[in-house]
């Protein structure tokens, strides 16, 4: 199995792309090339091999279930799971992409390469963090980036085209009063809706490793700078190909579609009192799929032997991630504001109370 190097034609070094510059760079001497116009320096050796023909140096069963490469810069071993399609020799960091992992049904259709660099990620974490007013003060001093990773996420991109038809209770309450009676007058109406939407790029995380939530929570990705699929994208990052089929994530994304237009639905009925959904019918068509790979920012940190995942989209910036909260401080906290608020109480319930001059 072969490995896809990124030599630098110039001066032999390991080439990576950029998310400043949107091309392979050389870190050593700074040649540039757009990433469509790579060509290889040289033929690859076809030296790669599967765990079954690892060297002798690996005891039995012990790589079991993973796949080892030979590196063809050092000769050193890279070891990955089935799912690992690009990563850097752990011994001369040479940038490497399998390109088995990539190539036939296994190839994506489209690549949002990555636009946010890595220092600008490790901004947006620490921006992050100045917002948080009961983080933990020693958090932001004792806490560390244990590791930080750039991604690419293998998605399955929906298109699809729904309808529905809706049929709702509502009623519109009327109250009034006279000297001696207080009145209520309720009106009851049968209301029918019905629209249709069109999807276009509805992402589904395509990854087991990967939390769901995290990587929707990172949404939306621009799909309009989407580029062919091109492993020269891939190199100076880790990604994987997919291990979740797409026939698994389709029951997700007619759930989300089908979430938004009822919700869409139920907002255009407005001016009651009360609102009941009787029934509905929901009836989707022309979903059709394609295979592609976002990018994310991973970054694992450790606080007082508690572990702490944070992700940046690679795109946009936009960052998620759960931090610990100090309870002493969220309780002053409470007290200030509830303070403060018992306080404008008190000054409005005083000037009410003043004789009208």
């Amino acid at each position: 199995m072969a490995l896809q190097e990124y030599e630098c034609p110039s001066c032999g070094g390991y080439m990576e792309f950029s998310a400043t510059l949107q091309k392979l760079k050389c870190p050593f001497c700074d040649t540039e090339i757009a990433v469509e116009d790579y060509q290889v320096p040289h033929k690859p050796k076809e030296e790669s091999a599967h765990t079954e023909n690892a060297q002798n140096s690996w005891q039995d069963g012990e790589t079991a279930g993973m796949y080892v490469y030979t590196c063809q810069s050092c000769g050193g071993e890279i070891i990955g799971d089935e799912t690992l399609g690009s990563t850097a020799c752990p011994f001369c960091n040479n940038n490497v992409v399998m390109k088995e992992k990539f190539e036939g049904d296994l190839r994506p259709d489209y690549i949002i390469p990555f636009k946010i660099s890595k220092e600008a990620a490790k901004e947006s974490y620490k921006n992050y963090l100045k917002k948080k007013k009961i983080l933990p003060k020693v958090f932001f001093a004792e806490n560390h980036i244990d590791e930080m990773k750039g991604l690419y996420v293998p998605y399955w991109i929906y298109n699809s085209s729904i309808s529905e038809d809706a049929s709702y209770s509502c009623t519109k309450v009327k109250t009034w009063s006279d000297r001696d009676y207080h009145y209520t007058d309720t009106s009851y109406y049968d209301v029918h809706r019905t629209g249709s939407e069109s999807f276009a790029n509805i992402p589904v995380d395509a990854s087991k490793e990967m939390p769901d939530d995290m990587m929707e929570s990172l949404e939306p990705f621009d799909f309009k700078e989407a580029k062919p699929f091109n492993m020269g994208f891939m190199a100076g990052f880790i990604a994987n190909r997919y291990d979740v089929e797409q026939s698994a994530t389709k029951d997700r994304i007619k759930q989300r579609i089908s979430e938004t237009i009822d919700n869409d639905i139920r907002e255009s009925v407005k001016g009651y009192s009360s609102v009941v959904s009787k029934s509905k019918n929901i009836n989707i068509t022309n979903m059709t799929s394609k295979y592609a790979l976002y990018p994310v920012w991973l970054l694992s940190t450790t606080w007082r032997d508690e572990h702490f995942l944070f992700a940046v989209n690679g795109q946009t910036g936009a960052f998620v991630g759960r931090l610990p909260l100090d309870k002493g401080l969220a309780f002053r906290y409470y007290l200030k504001w509830a303070g403060i608020m018992v306080l404008i109480a008190i000054v409005i319930i005083a000037l009410l109370a003043l004789p009208k001059l």
